[in-house]
């Protein structure tokens, strides 16, 4: 008698359960506040938290390093990977140019990895 008394206090589990889904978008909102590992930048005339990765290194040449190649052509590439929310932007396509930060950069890189957009892009330096 008193188990079922016990039984009638404790909570049934909610219908209503988190989904994986649910926790990584809790988390995203973690990464990308402000207070933490995000800053705010201009992408595209809209001002959106991003966390970007400088001089990112992704070269697919075999036989010849990177600056090897750039420097026989007498040009210097710098990389970024930025980091957005999916909320926040779209997945530009690849060789399109955007601007960042009153910058503009060749789309190297882009897709949706469970809710981030990864874009990697790339400036001419000389």
């Amino acid at each position: 008698m008193i188990f079922l008394k016990m039984m009638k206090q404790v909570p049934l589990m909610d219908n209503n359960k988190k989904t994986f889904k649910d926790f990584i978008a809790e988390d995203l909102d973690v990464f990308f506040d402000l207070d933490e590992m995000a800053t705010e930048h201009e992408l595209e005339g809209k001002f959106v938290p991003l966390i970007i990765s400088d001089n990112q290194s992704n070269d697919k040449r075999t036989g010849m390093s990177r600056d090897q190649s750039y420097a026989s052509q007498e040009v210097f590439k710098q990389y970024k990977t930025i980091y957005v929310k999916a909320a926040d932007f779209y997945i530009p396509k690849v060789d399109s140019v955007i601007v960042l930060d009153d910058h503009e950069y060749y789309v190297e890189e882009a897709g949706d990895e469970k809710g981030v957009i990864r874009i990697v892009i790339s400036a001419n330096e000389s």
